[in-house]
């Protein structure tokens, strides 16, 4: 972050008051880590659910902090050269962010959706890195926090910006979307992710779609005209482009060994780094995406074929003996059927290792229940579980009258012998689970 202004603009597009300090003396960057303050840096603290980085203010000021940007009544003495009082600082972040974002008028993109949302976003980074500098958010940058601090990397040397939205509970599209206000939105799919604080499919929905509500005068909304949920969005007054396999859908996938794109009477073969079927689907987001902002079909081509697929997200692994699809950062009820059709299309023998999706809140038995079901007539030769919740999808898997499960509240159980099998037996494997599982653990160490 290098903004470059003084501190008289600092404290209006903030919404403080300077309590201290020349308004006229330049500004240039602040942190939010209190571990991270140099000489001359402003520390602006956060608060969370457990926390108030109000508390090390003094440790900023001992660390040579060269101002603050703090909510009044928690300011203690003594104080830096220079002290911004404001009433709320995550707010006052937001409003900086969004005032940031303002100064530059250049093509924003945000993305949501329920799947898809963050390998949609380096595909877009790619196809607009081939006309110059694009800003995006970096990991789990994408809520009520992260996302302002990602605004705020935006500087003149930027030509665009590309930014993924999470969110957790309604409103939070609303609240952040608002801040990037994008030419263009674009929402992959709705699903069961995050149940546990949406408690319906039909909130996520409500939650995601606000993101039309957030579109700069004139932006466009890029939608899956194949998800039963966005294509309500057809009958709504949205300015949309979509894309999707039917003919009613702007942009059409024909999805094959590679991608075929169709538009406007023409297609476009496009071979992905990482071409699994459910990639296709994000390719033609992006491709809808950059379309809506009237980027060519040569350089939507080019980025396509060269952007750089993401760690653990059906990252596939050739090993001497195997080969491993690595999905292991996320796992709703979704994205965890996606990864398993795709298995059938590896080399057999064919093996699975799952563990539990996480925040599926009340469903989460039921959906478990289902995969179960749902394994015995897969293309799986042998099936790996561990996790409390698994606990579901093996139970419903054995009174299905399936074959092949070894399963355990814990993956310690069964990790050997999966390594074992993975670096003898060959074959195809497929390693899903929700990221806390941390099942990337599996085949540390195996080449």
């Amino acid at each position: 972050m290098n903004l470059k202004i003084d501190i008289e603009t600092l404290t209006t597009a903030l919404g403080g008051k300077l309590l201290k300090g020349d308004p006229h003396a330049a500004f240039s960057r602040f942190e939010t880590d209190s571990r991270k303050v140099k000489r001359g840096d402003f520390f602006l603290p956060l608060k969370g659910l457990n926390y108030d980085a109000h508390a090390f203010l003094p440790s900023t000021l001992a660390a040579g902090a060269g101002g603050w940007i703090a909510e009044a009544a928690k300011i203690p003495d003594p104080t830096p050269a220079t002290v911004i009082a404001v009433d709320n600082t995550l707010l006052s972040l937001q409003r900086l962010a969004a005032w940031n974002r303002r100064r530059f008028c250049i093509p924003i993109i945000a993305v949501t959706g329920s799947n898809g949302k963050s390998t949609t976003k380096e595909m877009l980074r790619s196809i607009f890195g081939h006309r110059g500098k694009t800003c995006s958010n970096a990991g789990n940058f994408n809520n009520q926090f992260g996302l302002p601090l990602s605004l705020l990397e935006l500087d003149q040397s930027h030509t665009s910006g590309v930014f993924e939205l999470g969110a957790s509970r309604k409103g939070d599209i609303l609240e952040i979307g608002s801040l990037a206000m994008p030419d263009c939105g674009v929402i992959t799919n709705i699903g069961p992710s995050h149940l546990e604080y949406f408690g319906s499919i039909d909130a996520v929905f409500s939650t995601k779609t606000e993101l039309a509500a957030c579109l700069a005068p004139g932006g466009r909304l890029v939608y899956n005209l194949d998800d039963a949920y966005l294509a309500r969005l057809k009958k709504a007054e949205v300015n949309g482009l979509t894309f999707g396999r039917g003919p009613e859908a702007d942009i059409r996938v024909f999805p094959g060994k590679t991608l075929e794109l169709a538009h406007e009477g023409k297609t476009f073969k496009i071979i992905l780094p990482s071409p699994t079927s459910h990639n296709f689907y994000n390719a033609a987001a992006a491709a809808a995406a950059a379309r809506a902002l009237g980027i060519s079909w040569e350089i939507i081509k080019a980025g396509l074929e060269t952007y750089t697929p993401l760690p653990m997200r059906m990252q596939v692994l050739r090993l001497k003996s195997a080969t491993v699809i690595l999905d292991a950062y996320n796992a709703n009820p979704r994205s965890m059927a996606a990864a398993i059709e795709e298995l059938a299309l590896y080399p057999a023998p064919r093996l699975l290792m799952l563990g539990d999706m996480k925040e599926l809140g009340s469903y989460s038995a039921a959906y478990h229940a289902e995969l179960g079901k749902s394994l015995v007539s897969s293309a799986a030769d042998k099936i790996f579980m561990a996790g409390p919740e698994m606990k579901a999808a093996a139970d419903a898997f054995n009174a299905a009258g399936g074959k092949g499960l070894i399963y355990a509240p814990d993956m310690a159980s069964w990790l050997k012998e999966a390594r074992e099998l993975i670096s003898s037996k060959g074959g195809t494997f497929l390693i899903k689970a929700s990221r806390s599982m941390k099942f990337e653990k599996i085949i540390e160490g195996l080449d």
